[in-house]
């Protein structure tokens, strides 16, 4: 019986020791990770009506302080990785966490709006790292069969981030101001970095080695960029994803500005718990890689889609309850689609993969920022019937990408690890 017991591990090859060995110390790090990463991007989005009322700016100018940090992420993903090919992707992200943490504690005391949505979007650019690679980095260090279970994992902890960042400033902003409010949020985000950088880890898996001739490998790179933006599944699941985390900073940038204001008159910090509801994406980012175990990435997507806009409608209602309910929903649909999309796309690369994960976050991240700030006016136009309606369109929009797409018919375990 012992002999029967230890066999399939003498038996498994040599190269993937390190990697099943190293599993507990990949996820501790994927969750450091996520939650850092998504508590300083979002941190600003329950402090905007402060901002707002405070530097005299209008809600759509308030919210630039979320996308100016997302624009800032989306613009600096390619970069990171081209880095990560020359110094490979834990090095890349350890540079990540330290350049963020620095600005997190410096940002939050920049003088005049403008200024603060110029450190914003610096801020953006270091963390830019870090959710850039992060998907690569589980393709990289985990055997094809548990890579999906770990992608969902961080993104499980990017909505526990989203939410920490928004529940830790709201109150510190409610006795010592919202600049305090950012920097209680960037002090925590210095401790989570500082684990991170230690459970990252060590050197390139698989016997690969950073390509350190800038000029021999720039080629490469672009050939790989080209390559993937000729994939008509890779496109798909890059607007998937940005669509529907659109949806999701539209209605939060907002909602604040809603409960506020009559009939509701919440306080900040009651409204702060709303945000609550994030924790919906740590359930969905864990149950969609169940789903996708059972169901096609088509099937798991277009729920998500449909979790999305009805959801959206949901909080039309008057009732508080009824839109925390639609709230929830919406959250669901956003974590689940992202979670089966983020993977998809790290598992269909087979080449190039930190340019195909870095694509999927530009598309991502510019979609939060574009979106995001598009609410604001929808909101200043019509109310809150005109951010729910642009939701509902951007719902729809990618329902029709992921239906359009053929290839993601295939079960997960049909298309294997490329997912071909």
């Amino acid at each position: 019986m012992t002999t029967t017991a230890t066999r399939p591990t003498a038996l498994r090859p040599a190269r993937e020791l390190p990697q099943v060995i190293g599993e507990r110390r990949l996820a501790a790090a994927l969750w450091c990770a996520g939650l850092g990463t998504f508590a300083l991007l979002y941190a600003p989005q329950g402090l905007l009506t402060d901002v707002s009322a405070s530097l005299a700016v209008s809600p759509s100018r308030a919210a630039l302080l979320v996308s100016g940090a997302t624009l800032g992420l989306a613009a600096s993903v390619i970069p990171w990785a081209w880095l990560s090919d020359r110094i490979g992707r834990p090095e890349a992200m350890r540079v990540a966490a330290v350049a963020s943490a620095v600005l997190a504690v410096l940002v939050p005391w920049l003088p005049g709006f403008e200024l603060l949505v110029a450190g914003r979007f610096l801020q953006g650019a270091a963390l830019g790292g870090i959710p850039a690679l992060a998907i690569a980095l589980v393709h990289d260090w985990s055997l094809p069969a548990r890579a999906g279970a770990l992608a969902g994992s961080y993104v499980a902890a990017t909505s526990v981030g989203g939410l920490v960042g928004r529940l830790v400033s709201v109150p510190v902003a409610q006795h010592l101001g919202w600049r305090l409010g950012l920097v209680a949020v960037g002090a925590c985000l210095t401790a989570v970095m500082a684990l991170l950088v230690f459970l990252l880890p060590p050197g390139t898996p698989r016997g690969q080695r950073p390509h350190r001739a800038v000029g021999a490998r720039s080629p490469s790179q672009l050939a790989h960029l080209r390559a993937h933006l000729h994939d008509r599944t890779l496109v798909a699941l890059f607007c998937v994803g940005g669509l529907l985390v659109g949806g999701l900073a539209a209605i939060f940038n907002y909602l604040p500005f809603r409960l506020e204001a009559p009939p509701y008159g919440l306080a900040p910090t009651v409204v702060s718990l709303v945000f609550l509801t994030y924790l919906a994406g740590t359930v969905g980012s864990r149950l969609a890689g169940a789903l996708s175990d059972r169901w096609s990435p088509r099937t798991v997507l277009v729920i998500a889609c449909s979790l999305m806009g009805v959801g959206a409608v949901v909080t039309l209602a008057r009732p508080l309850l009824v839109v925390v309910a639609g709230v929830t929903v919406l959250t669901l649909g956003l974590f689940v689609g992202h979670a089966v999309a983020a993977s998809r796309v790290g598992a269909r690369a087979t080449t190039g993969r930190a340019q195909a994960t870095a694509l999927y976050t530009v598309v991502y991240y510019a979609g939060a920022s574009l979106f995001g700030w598009v609410a604001g006016h929808a909101w200043g136009l019509v109310g809150w019937v005109g951010v729910v309606g642009l939701v509902v369109a951007l719902a729809a929009v990618a329902l029709m990408l992921v239906l359009s797409v053929p290839t993601l018919t295939r079960t997960c375990a049909a298309s294997g690890p490329a997912g071909s």
